[in-house]
């Protein structure tokens, strides 16, 4: 009899159930389904459409998961259930969120990273520095409509006189404001007032005690605070949520942020990888894009929703490879905003959808590298630290075909040296994240057999070459039966090479003097080995930044071809 564990991912407009089995010691998927999310209404459409999907995987599987009548039950009483399941959520408004600090550099800065992973919309930032007096403070704290208050800052022992009275304004906030759905308070600042804050806010489970954020002076640790952050997100979606308190409790399961799932995974490839890079993963979805990176033992993220706006639409207009005029393209976009979740009918439909989710990555990139100014991107010349692999995952990406979802992320994230780029196409790192404290070993063999589509090997050649100037040379070897193959690359091209169906192809980068290809120094080069993928090995040397042309028809034209060398 194998062991079972279950996963399930209520997302904005699908919810996910992953089960993955267990035979003779290593772990597997067995089985994905989906349904349509359904959080509005009473508890008994939530309740029937997770018993819906359950049914399903149960249809798929060897597994017991409903009652004799096709009810959801106690999970634990039933013969053949799973031994453990994970649940992880992104579905619902963001989380309104305010942050209390007592300084911009060591208190919000670290309290926004903290909050990123936590599907929170920032709302109110009250930087105690500022001396608001005690009326002003209350004023803000009172008319912001906050679910969440985020309260960090000071050394543990520091002086304490402005938390204090930021603590006092909180309980009145908390106490004589009448709201349906309770607040939550998380504390992680100076622990000589954590128990001050406790005793004088008064508002029992809704409070969570962490450790101070702020380690040392100028140095953060936010996974002590995580605990306390996940208590709290739990306890606001469960009042939010009719019927979610019952799957839960059935499930004997806790609710989690999709995307903190999704970092689980993302900080742990990054911790067991030992060629020295970071860890990117981006996850498109209809209405908003996340961002999740893990480099030199530490992880960030962020859920970026687009504004839409005249210059937004003007500079994704460049980005199309059909000539749209600006009411069309605009048109679409805006109906695209109203209905976000709906398929693109006609290629120009198509062009308009890729070229929106460029600059949709791109946003969220910056947005990222606004919230840690180390994280390495620059709009021009785009994402100069080294990311290997790239995880390509959401709704958006499983929509489009192979060489399409290369092409936008490319163009959007404009990698530099050698990567690996992923895809992430039945959506199963946020359903190995939700199990991998129940079971780390899960994860590690999902990964290692079939939890990603390799798409691609890129390399990109940056060099001060002008265009059409040769600036690569390769050598292909197949193996012993097959002839070498070479090929010249020019500065402005972008080339693929295919890869063998199976096993592994090998490539000697032979750069000009002037050009890097990711091997440490201008000039140097070496031997590389890839393995079967999608589109194969994709040399670009198209130059940071982007060089395309001013003329629109031109442009467009410059894009396809670019499109069609990847695979049409």
């Amino acid at each position: 009899m194998p062991k079972f564990s279950l996963s399930l991912d209520i997302g904005k407009s699908r919810t996910q159930a992953s089960l993955f089995a267990q035979r003779d010691g290593a772990w597997a998927v067995e089985s994905v389904a989906s349904v349509p999310t359904v959080i509005e209404g009473d508890s008994s459409r939530f309740r029937e459409n997770i018993q819906d999907l359950l049914s399903q995987v149960e249809r798929e599987g060897n597994v017991r998961l409903l009652n004799d009548r096709g009810q959801l039950t106690d999970l634990r009483r039933l013969e053949g259930a799973p031994d453990f399941v994970g649940l992880s959520l992104s579905a619902g408004k963001p989380v309104r969120t305010a942050l209390i600090g007592l300084s911009e550099d060591y208190s919000i800065a670290p309290l926004r990273r903290l909050v990123s992973l936590f599907n929170c919309e920032v709302v109110l930032e009250v930087n105690l520095q500022e001396n608001l007096n005690a009326t002003a403070q209350l004023e803000r704290l009172v008319t912001s409509d906050v679910e969440l208050y985020v309260i960090g800052g000071g050394a543990n022992g520091g002086a304490s006189k402005t938390l204090k009275a930021a603590i006092e304004n909180l309980r009145l906030v908390y106490h004589l404001i009448p709201k349906t759905i309770r607040p939550q308070i998380v504390y992680c600042g100076n622990q000589r007032l954590a128990d001050y804050a406790q005793s004088e806010i008064e508002a029992g489970l809704d409070m969570h005690l962490a450790s101070n954020i702020q380690t040392t002076l100028g140095s953060e640790d936010p996974s002590l605070v995580w605990k306390a952050m996940l208590a709290a997100f739990e306890r606001l979606r469960i009042q939010q949520i009719p019927g979610l308190a019952e799957v839960v409790g059935a499930l004997h399961a806790s609710v989690i942020p999709s995307d903190f799932s999704a970092a689980r995974l993302v900080r742990f490839l990054e911790r067991s990888s030992d060629n020295g890079k970071g860890v990117l993963m981006l996850r498109v979805e209809p209405d908003s894009v996340s961002v999740i990176a893990a480099w030199d033992q530490k992880i960030n993220g962020v859920c970026h929703r687009f504004a839409l706006n005249e210059s937004a639409l003007e500079a994704a207009r460049g980005f199309s490879t059909h000539v749209t005029d600006p009411n069309s393209f605009a048109t679409y976009a805006h109906n695209r905003s109203l209905f976000p979740f709906f398929t693109p009918a006609t290629l120009e439909d198509l062009s308009i959808e890729h070229a929106l989710t460029r600059l949709r990555v791109r946003e969220a990139l910056n947005a990222l590298q606004s919230l840690d100014g180390d994280f390495g991107y620059n709009p021009s010349l785009g994402l100069t630290r080294a990311f290997e692999p790239i995880i390509l995952s959401g709704s958006e990406a499983c929509l489009a075909l192979p060489h399409q979802v290369l092409m936008t992320a490319l163009d959007g994230i404009l990698p530099h040296g050698i990567t690996t780029v992923l895809q992430d196409e039945r959506e199963l790192l946020t359903a190995m994240g939700s199990l991998a404290p129940k079971d780390p070993l899960l994860p590690v063999q999902v990964m290692d057999a079939e939890a990603f589509t390799n798409l691609a090997t890129v390399v990109t050649v940056d060099t001060p070459a002008a265009e059409g100037q040769k600036v690569l040379q390769i050598e292909v070897n197949e193996g012993e039966q097959a002839p070498r193959l070479f090929h010249k690359v020019q500065m402005g091209e972008l080339k693929r090479i295919e890869t063998l169906r199976s096993g592994k192809t090998e490539l000697y980068l032979a750069p000009e003097d002037e050009s890097d290809v990711g091997m440490g120094l201008r000039g140097l080069g070496g031997w590389i080995g890839v393995m079967a993928s999608k589109v194969g090995v994709v040399i670009d040397a198209r130059g940071r930044p982007l060089s395309l042309p001013a003329d629109e028809a031109a442009r467009a034209e410059t894009l396809r071809n670019w499109l069609w060398e990847l695979g049409g």
